[in-house]
């Protein structure tokens, strides 16, 4: 099979999966990491035939993409504020949302040394960003889930970056048991999606992501932000500041619940589609 005929078999297989743009897009990020070619070869080297291991690879991954599998669970990664990302289905893909959300962060300004916490880490992307941003600040990482954990400490360990990580439940009702007295910054992107969101969700997220990172109960959409808040307000130091990624649905009542809380400055701000779809407070 040529790399010209692979491609035709497989916008002619995901026809009616994915919009039209989306197979190229996947067509070209497989032949790219399979071949190890760059654009400029992709395009001028079409007519060559494949050789059998690697064809054999590609009609696997090409199965896997029509049984709704996210390419990034394929290829083992995700790239994140240009940092590569191992992923699996133990934790979430990283989302472009989540980047525009560490874009607002890296225009904060934070002490030499400071203390940095990001909540419900998953593969870790945040924290790792947060280290990669700010050396010399003391990052930890958090999340529930021990799997999770494991993508997360191999993360660090593959990119360099140490970040202190630990296993703790945000909705647990004692605090954890780490050696910080007080964080200039708290993050979080929580559990936001709403199980009457679900019927409405692609297949590569219902069907492979972990649900423990995506859903809320329909009765209770702030469940992880009351918790959020209450920390914050014990364990930020003096105008340290929490960020959060927010179900747009809900932006105006995060806001509302951090200033019932007592913090300050609370702001909402919109992604690059328009959405509500982060919330920072400070703590006076």
């Amino acid at each position: 099979m040529t790399i010209s005929g692979f491609s035709d078999r497989v916008k002619n297989e995901l026809a009616g999966l994915y919009e039209t743009g989306e197979i190229n897009a996947l067509i070209k990020h497989l032949l790219q990491e399979r071949l190890n070619f760059s654009f400029f070869e992709l395009s001028h080297k079409s007519a060559e035939e494949l050789p059998a291991d690697q064809e054999r690879q590609l009609l696997s991954d090409l199965e896997r993409l029509k049984a709704g599998e996210p390419v990034q669970y394929i290829l083992g990664y995700a790239w994140f504020n240009e940092l590569k990302i191992l992923v699996d289905k133990r934790v979430l893909i990283p989302r472009p949302e989540t980047e525009e959300l560490m874009l607002f962060i890296q225009e904060q300004r934070f002490p030499g040394e400071a203390v940095m916490l990001d909540l419900c880490s998953g593969s870790g992307c945040i924290a790792l960003s947060l280290k990669q941003a700010f050396p010399d600040a003391q990052v930890f990482g958090a999340d529930v889930s021990g799997d999770a954990l494991d993508i997360a400490k191999r993360n660090s360990e593959v990119l360099q970056l140490p970040v202190n990580w630990f296993r703790w439940d945000v909705l647990a009702e004692t605090g954890p048991d780490v050696p910080f007295s007080g964080l200039d910054l708290l993050v979080s992107n929580p559990p936001y999606v709403t199980m009457d969101e679900f019927n409405g969700m692609a297949v590569p997220v219902t069907g492979f992501e972990p649900h423990l990172a995506l859903f809320v109960p329909d009765d209770d959409p702030l469940l992880f932000y009351r918790r959020i808040a209450g920390f914050a307000v014990l364990n930020l130091n003096k105008y340290g500041r929490v960020w959060v990624e927010v179900n747009r649905r809900f932006a105006e009542e995060v806001a509302a619940l951090f200033e019932n809380e007592s913090l300050e400055d609370v702001r909402i701000y919109r992604d690059l589609s328009g959405n509500d779809r982060f919330v920072s407070a400070v703590k006076v």
